[in-house]
C-alpha cells in the first residue's frame, strides 16, 4: 500500500486538558448492584474506598483531579489483587472502569520502585506494556495514564498503526516507561530493535476477547514468546475482557501464572440492562425498507445504524439522503 505519512497532532499537555473528563452516565451508580465473583486461591479483600489502597500523595491528588471518587466493582476487586502482585483475568462490561483498575496499581508500583524515563538510551526498556486491539481504545488508555502519572517521572507513550512509523519511534525514543500499543505497531517497533522487553514487569491485555476474535492471536503469541520477554513467572500479566469465550480461557492458562485470580463482574457476556433490545427477523432484501420504516416512525430522533462493511456504510448513508433522511457515514 501507499506509504503512511500521517502524524497525529500532539495531545494538549496543560493540566486542564490532561484532567478533562466526561460526564458519567445516568446509571453509573447501578454498577454497585452487580454481583462479583472471584475464583482462585487466597484472593485479597476488596477495597471499599481509594483511601484504603494506601497510595502515595501524588497519586491520590491525581485521582481526585481526574474526578474519581467512587470505586466501581471491577476496581474494588482488581486493584488489591494487582497491588498484591497477583496475575489477573477480569471480566467486566465495557465502560465499567477497567482502565483505572489496572493503571492505578501499576503506576503505584512504578512510583514505589522509583522508575524514571531516559531519552538517552539507544533502546528503550519499558516496565509496563499495555496492548489493545484498536487505536481509539489504546489512545483512550494513554490519555488516562497521563492523568495518573502527572507530576511524576513516569512517561507513558502511545503507538498505533495508520501513523508514520518514524513518528512512533521518535515518541518512544524520548523515554518510555508505560508503552500503550496496538499489536501490529508494537511488533514492528520491537522488530526494529527500538524497544527491549527484558525489563517488562507488567503486561496488560485489554479487550483480550477481541484481541483473539479479531485475529490478533498469532501476534499475542509472538509477543509472549519473544526471546527478550520475561517468562510469566517473572512478570505480572493482567487480562481484561468483556466476554470470556473458550479460546480466551485457554489462552489465559497459557499467558498467566497458575495461581491467577479470575474476577467476574455481573453476568459474563450478558446484555446491558439499560438498553431495550428488539430483534426483528427481516429477509436480506427487505432490510432497507424496514430501516426506512423504523426511521420514519421515530421521527427526528438521533440514530446510529451499524453495518458490517465500509462500502455498506457509505451506501446506506447515500441511500438515506436520497430518501430525504439526513445521514452521514463514518468507518475505518
Amino acid at each position: 500500500g501507499p506509504k503512511v505519512t500521517y502524524v497525529p497532532p500532539p495531545p494538549p499537555d496543560d493540566e486542564h486538558a490532561i484532567f478533562a473528563r466526561y460526564q458519567t452516565g445516568i446509571n453509573f451508580d447501578k454498577y454497585d448492584e452487580n454481583i462479583v465473583e472471584v475464583s482462585g486461591l487466597d484472593p485479597p479483600a476488596p477495597l471499599l474506598a481509594f483511601e484504603e489502597a494506601n497510595l502515595c500523595q501524588t497519586l491520590n491528588m491525581n485521582i481526585a483531579k481526574a474526578g474519581y471518587c467512587k470505586l466501581t466493582p471491577v476496581q474494588k476487586y482488581s486493584i488489591p489483587i494487582i497491588l498484591a502482585g497477583r496475575d489477573l483475568m477480569a471480566c467486566a462490561q465495557t465502560g465499567s472502569g477497567k482502565t483505572a483498575a489496572f493503571l492505578l496499581p501499576v503506576v503505584a508500583h512504578m512510583m514505589r520502585d522509583g522508575v524514571t524515563a531516559s531519552s538517552f538510551k539507544e533502546q528503550q526498556e519499558p516496565e509496563c506494556i499495555i496492548v489493545a486491539p484498536t487505536r481509539e481504545l489504546i489512545n483512550q488508555i494513554f490519555l488516562e495514564a497521563r492523568k495518573f502519572v502527572y507530576g511524576t517521572c513516569i512517561r507513558p507513550v502511545v503507538i498505533y498503526g495508520g501513523t508514520q512509523t518514524g513518528y512512533s519511534i521518535r515518541q518512544v525514543m524520548q523515554g518510555c516507561n508505560i508503552l500503550c500499543a496496538t499489536p501490529g505497531r508494537l511488533l514492528d517497533i520491537i522488530g526494529k530493535e527500538k524497544i527491549s522487553l527484558h525489563n517488562v514487569k507488567y503486561l496488560v491485555l485489554d479487550e483480550a476477547d477481541r484481541m483473539l476474535d479479531m485475529g490478533f492471536g498469532l501476534d499475542m503469541k509472538t509477543l509472549i514468546s519473544h526471546p527478550s520477554m520475561p517468562p510469566k513467572d517473572k512478570r505480572q500479566t493482567l487480562m481484561f475482557s468483556a466476554t470470556f469465550p473458550k479460546e480466551v480461557q485457554r489462552l489465559a492458562g497459557e499467558f498467566l501464572k497458575t495461581d491467577y485470580l479470575f474476577v467476574v463482574v455481573g453476568h459474563v457476556g450478558g446484555a446491558c440492562s439499560d438498553v431495550h433490545q428488539s430483534i426483528l427477523q427481516v429477509p436480506q432484501y427487505s432490510k432497507r425498507d424496514k430501516l426506512i420504516e423504523i426511521l420514519q416512525t421515530i421521527d427526528h430522533e438521533r440514530t446510529m445504524v451499524f453495518v458490517d462493511t465500509k462500502k455498506k456504510a457509505d451506501y446506506i448513508a447515500a441511500f438515506l439522503c436520497q430518501e430525504k433522511i439526513p445521514a452521514t457515514s463514518i468507518h475505518g
